[in-house]
């Protein structure tokens, strides 16, 4: 062979190798994007986590402090009536969150750009049995027979970050 019909065939193998060295840096960015993506929206999860938290708290003490009076069916000013034993609970609805007559929202949290408002809904749950100890019902996803002595109450809480982190959480309290 001469030397120029192989001049050739090596511009060609140069230009695969470059074409697959591109690939390859191609996938490798587009690795690095998605744990970016995934990163940011951890951090967005455990803020949205962390306002709930303290929407939670706040709803603890409009309970502990305050005396607590609820509609006679639904939600009103984040009062819930006890719901039905089967029955969904309101606050699971699409849209209960964004509508603003149902819930009541905490202080916000944060500072700046980054201002988080928690939402909660304190639900009636009657009254236990004996009031003291752990609860009195079997499951505190339904309400407790209405007895006795000391009230208890479901407050959900809710929080959302504007890129999409969502969180949901409940405690179970009595007074």
């Amino acid at each position: 062979m001469s030397a120029s019909a192989q001049s050739g065939a090596a511009l060609m193998v140069v230009l695969m190798l470059l074409v697959i060295i591109t690939l390859l840096g191609l996938a490798s960015m587009r690795g690095a994007i998605m744990q970016e993506r995934m990163a940011a929206n951890t951090v967005a999860r455990s803020r949205a986590f962390q306002v709930a938290e303290a929407g939670l708290r706040q709803a603890e003490i409009v309970v502990r402090d305050g005396n607590v009076t609820f509609p006679s069916s639904g939600c009103a000013a984040g009062r819930c009536a006890m719901p039905m034993p089967d029955a969904e609970p309101a606050w699971a609805e699409a849209g209960f969150w964004e509508d603003g007559g149902q819930f009541q929202e905490g202080t916000p949290v944060g500072s700046g750009s980054a201002v988080l408002t928690p939402r909660f809904v304190i639900e009636d749950f009657g009254t236990s049995v004996n009031g003291g100890g752990a609860s009195d019902c079997i499951d505190v996803s339904k309400p407790c027979i209405t007895t006795a002595e000391q009230s208890v109450y479901r407050i959900t809480a809710y929080a959302a970050t504007p890129n999409g982190g969502e969180v949901v959480v409940q405690s179970m309290y009595r007074r």
